[in-house]
């Protein structure tokens, strides 16, 4: 019965029998392979690289005019501004604040938590996995979940806890 896949906000996660694999697509086909995982991360890398400095200036270019446009008086484009850098904020902190690794092996979790949408704040629901990296120190990985204001959202989270309780990496109670 494996893999058993749900849909993440990027990507798709797999819990198989011994690890959890992170990739892009819905079925595994060449991803359970170590090796592809390995250049599949350090393609990433190399995106990573060139968005992250792109979101950044972004980000400070839109607070930046959020407050020219307070000081000019044009409430409405400094609201659209300072709505996009916090968006922009958001994502960048989400992809800092969590690991780039590809594939997390069972023994090396350490816990699993279950955090609720905060939907007034704007903040996803997310599984939070701490786990032993290779130099063993601790490492995190967030899993935020994808269109959680929907029915479909819901369910897709629903059944991500689902999942993650089956397979007993998942202890706590949780009501969405």
């Amino acid at each position: 019965m494996y893999p058993k896949t749900f849909r993440m906000l990027a990507g798709y996660c797999h819990v198989l029998e011994d690890r959890i694999i992170f990739a892009p697509r819905q079925e595994l086909g060449i991803y359970r392979d170590i090796e592809n995982l390995i250049k599949l991360r350090q393609r990433f890398a190399k995106i990573r690289g060139v968005m992250y400095p792109v979101f950044i200036f972004v980000t400070i270019s839109s607070f930046y005019f959020t407050v020219i446009d307070l000081m000019g008086g044009e409430i409405i484009s400094a609201l659209l501004f300072l709505g996009l850098g916090i968006v922009l904020l958001r994502l960048i902190l989400l992809y800092f604040l969590s690991n780039p690794t590809l594939m997390i092996k069972r023994e090396d979790i350490v816990s699993l938590k279950f955090r609720k949408e905060i939907t007034w704040l704007g903040v996803w629901p997310m599984f939070i996995i701490m786990f032993k990296k290779e130099n063993g120190k601790i490492g995190r990985k967030i899993l935020a979940m994808k269109y959680t204001l929907s029915e479909q959202g819901k369910e897709i989270a629903e059944d991500a806890i689902r999942i993650f309780k089956e397979e007993e990496l998942l202890h706590q109670e949780i009501n969405l």
